[in-house]
């Protein structure tokens, strides 16, 4: 009778056993390699959105700097482009240049009552305008708005 030697048998064992480990590592290398692609675009996603909340942002801080500035854009009236008339817009800067914003004031309430301090006096003396000022960024991949209320003291209204 012939004797097989246990050494003999086992080289078929020793491929299977490679085989099947590399395939799991293969698997992994690709689950490792899908994960990493859809951090990357989620990524990408979030600074394009940030991206544009600042750039909205930076529409309405300009629009509010004009009143101290350049031409008051809180006049008692809606304006829809409140930048209209500014020489070296402030907005040039940005990354995707002023035209991707939408600049709007509107007048929500002409000569309202004012905020008052604790220590305010002179009450019948001083009205508020009430605006809303909006600010609409719009990009290729993203888009932002951001609002923001002013109140504009009106001294001496013949409204009240």
């Amino acid at each position: 009778m012939k004797q097989i030697h246990a050494t003999y048998r086992q080289r078929g064992v020793a491929l299977a056993t490679a085989l099947i480990l590399l395939a799991v590592i293969t698997v992994l290398s690709i689950f490792g390699a899908a994960t990493g692609a859809l951090d990357l675009r989620v990524s990408g996603n979030m600074q394009a959105a940030f991206d544009s909340f600042e750039q909205a942002e930076a529409g309405v801080a300009a629009v509010v700097t004009l009143s101290a500035t350049g031409p008051d854009p809180f006049t008692g009236v809606d304006d829809l482009d409140p930048m209209n008339g500014v020489s070296g817009s402030p907005l040039g800067n940005l990354n995707d240049g002023s035209g991707s914003l939408d600049l709007n004031v509107r007048l929500k309430v002409k000569g309202g009552t004012c905020p008052r301090s604790r220590l305010g006096y002179s009450a019948d003396l001083i009205a508020c305008d009430h605006y809303r000022v909006e600010s609409i960024h719009t990009a290729a991949d993203s888009r932002s708005k951001v609002d923001e209320g002013v109140v504009k003291s009106v001294i001496g209204s013949a409204t009240l």
